[in-house]
């Protein structure tokens, strides 16, 4: 089978860390090695531990391999050289572990006094990992074994806490061993999402600047910026999944979780295209339904993300924001939030969740009338400022169909029904207290099912869409 192409290595972990501005002498992650064989660096990295006792080995149950080598064996013969090796699979669920609360609890309970945790594998295991390492406080080696998700470098876990996706802090690891010739022999669909994940590079930024310049967000970090696009720009224009850089793909998402941690906020690379991720898992769980990879359902949203900005700098173009009406209190917010989450969850509690985090988020919204107005009045230099942080919904449409990844919701496993879609897109700026482009097309009273009607055109039109 042809695998995607892998170059080059990354050894020097503290160039590597200062590229993205993390001072390596300060940092708890002592080791980044993303090299063909970086397995090998397993050894020196527990001995360097100085620990003993009982080592956790974390995975899904999935077999991991290189042609005839069993990599989890080859891992758990190298940490039985400096610990106990302990092997833990949550859920005793094949392939499949949410971190929910019965998870996260009963692994935190099969792990209790031990020395360290090497968590083996894709995204879901190494948040967990990190849960674990920060609720022990012991260390954290991550073994990435697909390029799927940008988060086995942050240190942030995506837990599900009563139905709810949330994103809490927990722990950095250590040391990240990334092995190319591992990750180029995981499943084409892993390396499908990771491209998915870091298609947000292309969008997510602008959310972020425009929640900066209208005061809802700290300051935005072009220089994080800067170092995260320079990956991802060796990403375009792949004409297959097999001619794919394999190294641009992790680099960028690598640089992408340290970017998260470095600037202390996930909004580097996550803006409504992972707000739309995240709505259609909690759809699915509130139905006991499955729901596609993470990074999948990001590539879709991503042209949807793409296709609204687009349309929004058209309507802002057309019309300016009227400050004092933007700033005015929405009427019945409170029972609008509540009533938009009662398909899926008739007991109210997330809505009253998510209620509570919008009503914080147009707490600090109701002062911003100074940073709006300034906004307002130089349009035309944040507009060329926001377009040069964008690409356009059809070039990142093409790149992801060039390498066989979905692009429509309907093209996703399983697929996300037009009637599902429209709720996603009206609950957006209903869910979370991070504001977005939604919450300024909110506030300004543009976003109505005209509007998301016109996105999801422009996104049909775009190659991407229903």
């Amino acid at each position: 089978m042809s695998r995607p192409q892998t170059v080059g290595a990354t050894t020097d972990t503290a160039h590597y860390l200062a590229q993205i501005g993390i001072d390596h002498a300060a940092s708890t992650l002592r080791t980044l090695v993303s090299a063909p064989g970086a397995l090998a660096e397993l050894n020196s990295v527990l001995a360097e531990l100085d620990a003993s006792g009982t080592a956790v080995i974390l995975h899904d149950g999935t077999p991991i391999s290189v042609g005839s080598r069993d990599v989890l064996a080859e891992i758990e013969s190298t940490v039985a050289r400096h610990f106990t090796a302990k092997v833990s699979v949550p859920n005793h669920r094949h392939g499949t572990v949410v971190l929910d609360e019965t998870t996260v609890d009963g692994s935190t309970a099969a792990s209790a006094g031990c020395a360290a945790i090497v968590a083996v594998g894709g995204g879901t295991i190494v948040d967990l990992g990190k849960v674990l390492s920060h609720r022990h406080g012991v260390p954290l080696v991550v073994i990435q074994t697909c390029a799927s998700v940008n988060g086995f470098s942050d240190p942030l876990s995506v837990l599900v806490r009563s139905g709810t996706k949330s994103t809490v802090p927990t722990a950095w690891p250590v040391a990240l061993l990334i092995d190319h010739d591992v990750v180029a022999h995981a499943p084409a669909a892993l390396t499908r999402a990771g491209f998915g994940d870091a298609a947000a590079i292309w969008c997510a930024p602008a959310d972020w600047y425009l929640a900066c310049t209208l005061g809802m967000d700290t300051e935005f970090d072009s220089d994080v910026l800067a170092v995260i696009g320079a990956a991802a720009e060796r990403l375009r224009d792949a004409p297959s999944l097999t001619e794919l850089d394999l190294e641009a793909l992790l680099d960028t998402l690598t640089y992408g979780g340290l970017g998260i941690g470095v600037t202390g906020t996930t909004a580097v690379v996550s803006g409504c295209e992972h707000l739309i991720s995240h709505l259609i898992d909690m759809a699915a769980v509130a139905r006991g339904t499955d729901h596609d990879l993470h990074g999948a359902q990001v590539g879709v949203a991503a042209v949807i993300s793409a296709a609204l900005w687009e349309s929004a700098i058209e309507s802002f173009d057309a019309l300016a924001i009227d400050v004092d009406d933007a700033v005015t209190p929405i009427p019945d917010l409170e029972s609008s939030v509540i009533g938009a989450w009662e398909s899926i969850d008739p007991s109210g509690r997330v809505g009253a969740a998510c209620a509570r985090n919008v009503a914080t988020k147009m707490d600090r919204w109701s002062s911003a009338s100074s940073e709006l107005d300034d906004f307002v009045a130089n349009w035309p230099d944040h507009r060329r400022a926001l377009v040069a942080l964008l690409r356009p919904a059809a070039d990142i449409a093409a790149d992801l169909a060039a390498i066989g990844a979905p692009t429509r919701f309907s093209q996703l496993t399983p697929p996300v029904d037009r009637e599902t879609v429209r709720w996603i897109m009206r609950t957006l700026p209903l869910m979370r207290d991070r504001f977005t482009l939604c919450d300024a097309l909110l506030v300004s009273g543009r976003w109505t099912d005209e509007f998301i009607d016109r996105v999801l055109h422009r996104a049909a039109e775009s190659g991407g869409g229903l």
